[in-house]
């Protein structure tokens, strides 16, 4: 995190009165900056009108843009606190100026004004109704209203021209190396842009005659180190039960990786890697042929991605094909909870492991045996959970099975 001094030198003269009311209004404003409905609000706003409703849900950058929100907030009303009488200091989160370059990057520095100008209005509102409880008195009113807009805006202000400079001078960077170089080639590949196959082998040392594997690796937490993404772009080359693969750090967060597609996945490998990294995540698209199948894995193991972001899912290892019917369903999360309570009745709210033997056993066919050996569990044990759910489904299972098995898919991955 890096902070600037304000230039700025206009500044409203106000009695010590004002600056005490604004002193008081900055501790009660503090109490809520942390709070997740509040956060939410303010973090609802960004991106609109930008056409980006795809990339806000990727799970790096929401996370990254709401972590910003909560320490640019705190960073104003800690200082609001200590020196009400003076200008804030311009204040940026690093990862989440150059994390919408990554996202935008010919519409950057205009997503980051809207988004900036969208938390203000909201945090204004906020403001006044605070404002409003410390004081009846008009002119104080006034005078409070004044230092405080003017307080905010130029720490809004001041704060947009340090991320500008950031972002041109990230942008200036980005134009040098060969790691630059293979992001633009890999994008333009992706995007469908027509390139040289022959250089874009030899720049990447990667062949795309194969038929393909692609994951995303990525991480939520600030702390994570790309040594442990790295990690995990290794278990998934040996997951593909390949000795090399094509790997590009997309950012210090995220990772994308290809590997040639002889085998199948083997999640076993992955889930095992990712024992120790519970702050990592993983998904994955399997199988495409040449550039096609190239292009399509990566972007099946971005709509799994999506997914998860979505359904705001805690879940660490997902593919394409195991939330390809969620990809379809989850536009409207708050829906697929109210589809799923409306056909699952009572069972909805059972214990997990009670919904569990039921997923399992429409999974396998409603083959009982088959469903115990998956949950590794012994078929009485297996039959008693069948019975205990069925009784809490509102109409019997044998003329409801496709919306029970749709509804219990969807609560995997939404609880």
């Amino acid at each position: 995190m890096k902070m600037a001094v304000s230039t700025r030198q206009r500044w409203p003269s106000v009695p010590q009165r004002i600056l005490d009311l604004m002193r008081t209004g900055a501790e009660l404003a503090l109490q809520l900056a942390t709070s997740p409905e509040v956060l939410d609000e303010l973090e609802g706003g960004n991106f609109k009108g930008m056409g980006a409703d795809n990339q806000y849900v990727d799970p790096v950058l929401s996370a990254r843009q709401r972590r910003a929100i909560r320490a640019g907030t705190i960073h104003w009303l800690n200082a609001v606190i200590e020196r009400p009488d003076q200008p804030v200091s311009a204040f940026l989160v690093e990862e989440a100026v150059l994390g919408l370059s990554e996202i935008f990057p010919t519409q950057a520095a205009q997503v980051l004004l809207s988004n900036a100008r969208s938390v203000q209005d909201i945090a204004w509102q906020y403001w006044m109704k605070i404002v409003f409880q410390l004081t009846q008195n008009p002119l104080e009113l006034q005078q409070l209203l004044e230092i405080s807009s003017v307080s905010i805006s130029t720490f809004i202000d001041d704060s947009l021209q340090l991320g500008m400079q950031r972002m041109k001078q990230n942008a200036e960077a980005r134009k040098r190396g060969q790691l630059e170089e293979q992001r633009e080639r890999i994008s333009q590949i992706i995007s469908g842009d027509a390139v040289d196959l022959a250089a874009a082998e030899q720049l990447l040392d990667y062949a795309f005659a194969p038929t393909h594997h692609s994951a995303i690796i990525w991480s939520e937490e600030i702390d994570t180190g790309i040594s442990d993404l790295e990690h995990l772009a290794t278990a998934f080359q040996k997951a593909c039960q390949q000795t090399s693969s094509l790997k590009i750090i997309v950012s210090p967060s995220l990772i994308w990786v290809w590997a040639t597609a002889e085998f199948p996945v083997n999640e076993k490998v992955l889930e095992m890697a990712l024992k120790k990294k519970e702050n990592i995540r993983i998904s994955y698209g399997e199988g495409g042929a040449g550039v096609d199948g190239f292009r399509r894995s990566h972007l099946d193991a971005q709509a799994a991605q999506r997914v998860l972001g979505r359904l705001k899912s805690n879940v660490q290892l997902v593919s394409y094909d195991r939330v390809r019917l969620m990809a379809f369903l989850s536009k409207d999360a708050k829906s697929i909870q109210h589809y799923s309570g409306h056909v699952l009745g009572d069972l909805a709210q059972a214990p997990a492991v009670v919904r569990q033997s039921l997923h399992a056993f429409l999974e396998c066919g409603c083959n009982a045996t088959e469903a115990a050996k998956k949950l590794h569990t012994h078929r009485n044990t297996l039959l008693r959970r069948l019975a205990k759910a069925e009784e809490m489904l509102p109409r019997p299972l044998a003329e409801n099975r496709i919306q029970v098995a749709v509804a219990l898919e969807a609560l995997y991955w939404i609880l």
